[in-house]
């Protein structure tokens, strides 16, 4: 039987050692958006590493670099459903 991944594993534990705080933006939507949100974003090659850090809330941590962030940023915005950004 396969575990279903609860978005509480070690990769998203780096948030709070990040140097710059600039590269990385915390989004929360539906819970269940979470893999279609992970889908489209995956789907813009290389422009941003996604990290869900609570999947039952529906918080996700993107990261990407200075010159990719206002990008990642416009595609958060223009997203089909309801996508907040956490500050």
């Amino acid at each position: 039987m396969v575990r279903h991944y609860r978005g509480d594993g070690c990769v998203s534990r780096f948030l709070a050692d990040l140097v710059d705080p600039s590269t990385c933006i915390r989004v929360q939507m539906e819970a269940h958006q979470v893999h279609f949100f992970t889908k489209i974003m995956e789907a813009y090659c290389h422009l941003v590493f996604i990290s869900p850090i609570n999947a039952r809330e529906g918080v996700v941590a993107l990261y990407a670099t200075p010159h990719n962030m206002p990008e990642v940023r416009k595609i958060v915005n223009n997203f089909p459903h309801q996508v907040k950004i956490l500050e």
